[in-house]
């Protein structure tokens, strides 16, 4: 071998020792980077024709478990979905408070019911009405207060979804140029190991953010699936698309998270998409949406129904109650109803005007049996008060006053045949004498059958979107509201080129439209995008009269307040019962009068009826027992969160450790290689020196 052979061979050793040795240091300064796989040098040597020709740097390649980076990736992504979750979780119980607070759902709920009681024991003290009125404001702002936060939680997750969606597309794209780059050193043969680990970090952040699935490909390259099988990264990268709205309300509906195709030459989105919502399954993503869409909707409905069955209950009593002195005009509010509908009551009531110190002045008994429509109720009992009273219904506004000054109106029903629409007294179904009021109604039993006039104008529209359960829209329809009577509403609901299709609706006992899913879709919801339906004069939409959407129940809890007549006057709690059967001429109220407020202190024991809504089955209890059941239930959600997180990250950290034992750095065995490399670097110098001082040798014989 020559002189000049042996000085190459030397040279390749130290080119390659010096690379081999600078692999070596980087190991060393990553050894506490996370997720940095080690690298190893692959050599080969260098033939010349028959003879050695020296040595040569393969490869540098990464030391992973490819079966086991891709259980880290999908483990990772369940672990960021529940933190997400818990973190939402520790926000709501904070906003919720101490179960044992004074200040909390249930202390509100405690000290309103004993305030009722103090007014009870002295009804004639004006500081104990307000008192118990600013019981009644407390529980309904802290109601109120709790369901505008959850609304604001909703929306928060709504913005944190589109922050990660502009994440998720940029590590996308990084993805995408990092691919051509590793192909390119795979066709010549040079190293990939720096370009496969940013690559590798890029996925594993992305992990984070969505399920995904990493695809190896012959070239070098990887394509990203969701676990599911949509692509995000193939031959083309797909863009992520999502606008958050607003601040968010009940009546929300957001739109899906949607995939766009993008050129791979020109980088144009295509503006066109398809769903995503429904393809994941893990990531902070998903955990945001299931919070936005099912955890914190079930939250709000939950709250509703509280909400709503406390102030119907309440309403239902102070409208059997009365005021002393009793109030000179009483003011309901807009049910939908007109003059000449069917006035659907049964049972009797007694319509009373009274002086100021409690004497009757005049009285006269409906029995509704007897009459036909609301207009024939109002006639009888304006000809049977003679002048003293007046009832009048204005654009489904029904107003009962008295006419001459110092007097007042009350009603009492019948104990023994007590007036009746959809489970509600005369009083009540108007709402002539409510106590509270939300920002939509607290019952939507109409009172209407089929066969009953539906009032509306023909040809007036109400357009739907069906939502599906991954926030696409299914449909969108346009209901023409036909003429006939409410059956014929109720078919054209059900026709299945329409709404049909998903769904069956009827009206109940109570005139109450019910919706049936139909298998298969379970999940899909309604969403009232216009309505331009109007009932006669009284400008209720169709949608407002039946409660269409689950809106409807979360408003319940929205915007609670006390009656401006009632908190304005607290003279105007109705503390007192009036007797039936009373007569002109009789002091029949008296300050000292309290059967009203034993009335009303009586429903902290009543047990009532509730349906099922949101993750609470349908049961029977008090109100005090449904607000623990749903303050108890949130702790359990809380709970199952935090155990959920643990658990997937107990998981993680376990196939994290696996992988890391694989692909990890050690320590002493990169000092072992730093000396061999070292070492071979130093023989291949001594060669070098050796080659040149016989070259000097030789030169100095010449």
């Amino acid at each position: 071998m020559s002189l000049s052979a042996i000085m190459n061979t030397a040279l390749t050793g130290l080119f390659t020792n010096q690379s081999a040795l600078r692999v070596t240091s980087s190991n060393i300064a990553n050894v506490n980077t996370p997720g940095y796989a080690r690298e190893v040098v692959r050599l080969e040597p260098l033939v010349n024709g028959s003879y050695a020709g020296g040595v040569k740097l393969a490869d540098v390649e990464r030391i992973v478990d490819r079966f086991l980076e891709a259980s880290v990736l999908k483990t990772q992504g369940q672990a960021s979905r529940y933190e997400v979750e818990r973190q939402f979780h520790d926000r709501i119980q904070s906003l919720l408070g101490r179960p044992d607070s004074s200040t909390s759902l249930a202390g509100r709920m405690d000290s309103m019911f004993e305030k009722i009681g103090a007014a009870a024991q002295d009804p004639s003290k004006t500081v104990l009405r307000q008192d118990a009125i600013a019981g009644f404001e407390d529980f309904a702002t802290e109601i109120s207060r709790l369901s505008d936060e959850i609304q604001l939680l909703r929306t928060d997750a709504g913005q944190q979804i589109a922050e990660r969606v502009a994440n998720a597309n940029a590590l996308l794209k990084r993805i995408e140029s990092l691919n051509p780059l590793i192909v390119r050193e795979v066709v010549l043969g040079n190293p990939t190991g720096p370009l496969a680990q940013q690559r590798a970090d890029a996925l594993n952040e992305l992990s984070k953010l969505v399920d995904i699935k990493v695809h190896d490909q012959p070239d070098g390259s990887v394509h990203v699936t969701t676990t599911t099988g949509t692509v995000l990264l193939g031959g083309a990268r797909y863009e992520l698309k999502y606008s958050a709205p607003g601040i968010a309300t009940a009546e929300t509906v957001y739109p899906p998270i949607t995939l766009h195709v993008v050129d791979p030459t020109s980088q144009i989105v295509s503006a066109t998409g398809t769903p995503l919502d429904g393809a994941l399954s893990g990531g902070e993503i998903m955990g945001l949406l299931n919070l936005r869409d099912k955890v914190l909707p079930d939250m709000a409905s939950e709250l509703g129904t509280l909400s709503g069955s406390m102030i119907e209950e309440l309403n239902a009593i102070h409208n059997a109650n009365t005021s002393v002195p009793a109030p000179a005009v009483m003011t309901g509010k807009n049910t939908g109803l007109l003059g000449t509908d069917a006035h659907g009551f049964t049972g009797q009531t007694q319509f009373v005007v009274t002086a100021n110190d409690g004497t009757i002045i005049d009285s006269v008994t409906i029995d509704f049996s007897a009459y036909t429509t609301i207009n024939d109720v109002i006639a009888a009992v304006n000809t049977g008060l003679s002048g003293n009273g007046t009832m009048s219904l204005v654009n489904g506004v029904m107003t009962f006053s008295a006419d001459g000054a110092g007097t007042g109106v009350a009603l009492v029903d019948n104990p023994n045949n007590a007036s009746n629409r959809a489970g509600k007294g005369f009083s009540h179904f108007f709402g002539l004498n409510d106590l509270l009021q939300a920002k939509v109604p607290t019952s939507y039993a109409t009172g209407f059958t089929g066969t009953d006039a539906h009032g509306f104008s023909v040809g007036s529209t109400i357009n739907f979107d069906v939502i599906g359960g991954d926030n696409r829209v299914l449909r969108n329809y346009t209901l023409t509201i036909p003429a006939g009577d409410f059956d014929d509403i109720v078919t054209a609901l059900n026709d299945p080129a329409g709404l049909g299709q998903y769904m069956t609706f009827s009206l109940d006992a109570s005139g109450q439209l019910v919706s049936t899913p139909k298998a298969g879709f379970s999940n899909v919801n309604v969403h009232v995008k216009a309505d331009s339906t109007s009932r006669g004069s009284t400008s209720v939409t169709l949608s407002n009269l039946f409660g269409i959407g689950d809106r409807y129940t979360a408003d319940q809890a929205s915007a609670i307040k006390v009656r401006d007549v009632v908190s304005k006057t607290p003279q105007n709690l109705a503390l007192a019962k009036l007797d039936y059967g009373v007569v002109p001429g009789q002091i029949a109220l008296t300050v000292s009068n309290n059967l009203g407020a034993q009335a009303l202190q009586s429903l902290e024991l009543k047990v009532l009826n509730f349906g099922t809504s949101g993750s609470i089955a349908a049961t029977k209890m008090t109100l005090s027992q449904y607000g623990a059941a749903f303050l108890g239930n949130l702790g359990l959600l809380a709970n199952q969160a935090s155990s959920r997180e643990a658990d997937a990250k107990a998981l993680f950290q376990d196939i994290q450790n696996r992988y890391s034992d694989v692909s990890g750095v050690n320590l002493d065995e990169e000092m072992s290689n730093m000396i061999m490399y070292q070492n071979s670097y130093n023989a291949a110098a001594r060669v070098i020196t050796t080659a040149r001082e016989m070259y000097d040798i030789l030169l100095g014989i010449v």
